[in-house]
């Protein structure tokens, strides 16, 4: 049963969008997205607590050769890495959802277009032929680049067109990392752990060429710097549903695929470019909170951006310390991040809504007008700046003592970051919340019933996954394990 709910957890949401583009004409394509977005969050949370964590490893796993030319299945699973990241691709896509419900442009294809990304996703997520991932890799740039292109801000065109020439170029270079071990390795498939077998037997310089070359196409992603400045014109520019969805799972893709395939594939090369790893996450890290910093009084939701890059540093560092604690925090960061910067751009969207503008420095004493809204956002910005209690807190405490013992000096001045978001996520708030009520603002209203939902249940996750963390964490050391033995 459980191995047709995976497939069911994958399938359905692009069911779901054929039926939306055939028959969802005016608020029928609002419903039947909703449906279908429920029902796929349901089976994925029935996989959730079905796991067996005893048992560990790929649990749902199904194969059915699809091409058997190059040895290519259609196989799929999960454990204990990627079934937390599916759940939130889930959760986040339905709440987006309903976020959006009142959207009057073209509903019809923007829903379609939103459960196309889903399934795009948690393919991404779930299979273990690299030959199909590399599929549902680029099945994600279509949607995303149509979302932003379509209902962005004034500089949508040209964020749209930043976001796919910076992924489309650095998939070229995955590819050519996946086509080189799949030739050199002689493992017959595309099978990741036949790859990974395959690929130990290769020489160091050859395992560092393809880590590399796989290694751009995630850094795009993720982003790491160098390969960062799409993120801030695309978050600017796109809707509040698509940046929760781009900050939430899609900059994990690139996270996981660092873990999935360059430090399963190649261990070795992990181990000799791990300094070049950690200072490219000290650099993400220290860089994003600098340039956030810089935005005390211009733009929100540019501020918020360049946070989450500076957020992703630390899913780098806990990654570049190759011990079995950073390794685990790296992929709680990568939980922790989706649910809280889910939060923080749901926030920005409803202050901007409401007030029309993002600069900073135009908005004061909203709380009086919108308590929710600010009980939300304050909620969101303790979160990020890692309040105990607060799921934010663990996935960073995770990542600094693994990394502490590996790279001391790293792990200090990532720290020291913390005190710089908790200086522009204080200052952002009392700027924007407290204070004498701008006089133009005064008759604002609060936040909706249907937005309540939204920001309470991720403030839910939030508090619950801070207050018991081992509800995620117990099931990524499952999965972090076998990954870990390599480095050990």
């Amino acid at each position: 049963m459980e191995q047709t709910l995976l497939h069911l957890t994958l399938w359905l949401p692009v069911a779901g969008a054929m039926f939306v583009l055939l028959f969802g004409t005016g608020t029928r394509a609002r419903g039947l997205a909703l449906a279908f977005s429920g029902i796929t969050l349901l089976a994925a949370t029935w996989l959730y607590v079905r796991y067996d964590l005893r048992a560990g490893g790929m649990q749902y796993e199904t194969a059915f050769l699809w091409i058997p030319a190059i040895r290519s299945s259609l196989h799929f699973g999960v454990d204990g890495i990627s079934m937390p990241l599916v759940f939130l691709n889930c959760l986040l896509t339905f709440l987006a959802i309903v976020y959006s419900w009142n959207l009057e442009l073209r509903p019809q294809l923007y829903f379609t277009l939103l459960l196309v990304l889903e399934t795009a996703v948690t393919g991404v997520f779930t299979t273990l032929d690299l030959f199909v991932f590399f599929l549902f890799w680029e099945l994600e740039l279509a949607p995303m680049y149509l979302l932003i292109g379509i209902w962005g801000g004034a500089r949508r065109e040209y964020a749209a067109m930043k976001f796919i020439i910076y992924t489309v170029t650095g998939s070229a270079f995955m590819l050519i990392g996946i086509l080189a071990l799949f030739f050199t390795t002689n493992a017959g498939s595309f099978n990741v752990f036949a790859l990974a077998d395959g690929a130990r037997t290769l020489p160091i310089l050859a395992q560092t060429v393809f880590f590399i070359l796989l290694y751009i196409g995630f850094a795009v992603k993720v982003p790491i710097f160098p390969f960062h400045t799409w993120l801030p014109d695309a978050h600017v520019e796109a809707p509040t549903a698509v940046s929760v969805l781009l900050a939430g799972v899609l900059l994990k893709m690139g996270a996981y695929g660092l873990i999935r395939l360059c430090m399963t594939i190649l261990p070795d090369a992990a181990r000799l470019l791990a300094p070049l790893l950690v200072t490219l996450a000290v650099v993400n890290v220290l860089y994003g909170a600098a340039v956030a910093l810089a935005q005390i009084n211009g733009d929100l939701k540019k501020m918020i951006a360049n946070s989450s890059i500076s957020h992703m540093g630390y899913v780098i560092l806990g990654l570049a310390a190759l011990t079995p604690t950073g390794l685990e925090g790296a992929v709680m960061q990568m939980f922790t991040h989706g649910t809280i910067t889910a939060l923080l751009f749901t926030m920005v969207g409803l202050v901007y809504e409401r007030t029309h503008t993002r600069i900073i420095s135009d908005m004061s004493g909203l709380a009086a007008r919108m308590p929710f809204i600010a009980t939300g956002f304050v909620m969101a910005g303790l979160a990020s700046l890692g309040l105990p209690g607060m799921n934010g807190f663990i996935g960073e405490f995770l990542v600094f003592i693994g990394a502490y013992g590996v790279w001391p000096l790293a792990t200090i001045l990532s720290v020291f970051a913390i005190v710089v978001t908790a200086g522009y996520i204080t200052w952002m708030l009392l700027k924007v919340f407290f204070g004498p009520l701008t006089p133009r603002f005064s008759q604002l209203g609060d936040a909706t019933p249907r937005e309540v939902f939204v920001v309470a249940t991720l403030l839910v996750v939030i508090i619950v996954v801070g207050v018991y963390p081992s509800s995620v964490v117990d099931m990524i050391a499952v999965g972090i394990g076998p990954i870990a033995r390599l480095f050990a």
